[in-house]
């Protein structure tokens, strides 16, 4: 049980975010993918879903650092696992 962020680090791709700039739903979401997305620098889309505990509003707060909007946050957190309980909250909470 871990996050995408793991298998990232084992395929040997460069993290998305911190060298890219890119918004990655990698750290919180259940790894099983082989970090496909970022393998093409593309952020992860968190088609496996959250993980076991995720930290989303950690990861909300480094996007909106990187300049993601709040528009674009809640768009990310509704995209392929939109109604998963973390997923679902941390859009909530981002909504204007």
């Amino acid at each position: 049980a871990h996050s995408v962020c793991v298998e990232c680090k084992r395929h040997g791709t460069v993290c998305a975010m911190v060298a890219q700039g890119l918004a990655c739903l990698g750290p919180v979401t259940q790894a099983g993918c082989g970090a496909l997305c970022p393998a093409y620098h593309r952020g992860c889309y968190g088609c496996f879903g959250p993980m076991e505990s995720p930290n989303t509003e950690s990861l909300s707060a480094g996007w909106t650092r990187l300049g993601v909007t709040q528009p674009d946050l809640v768009r990310a957190f509704r995209g392929f696992n939109a109604y998963a309980e973390a997923f679902r909250k941390a859009s909530e909470a981002h909504e204007g």
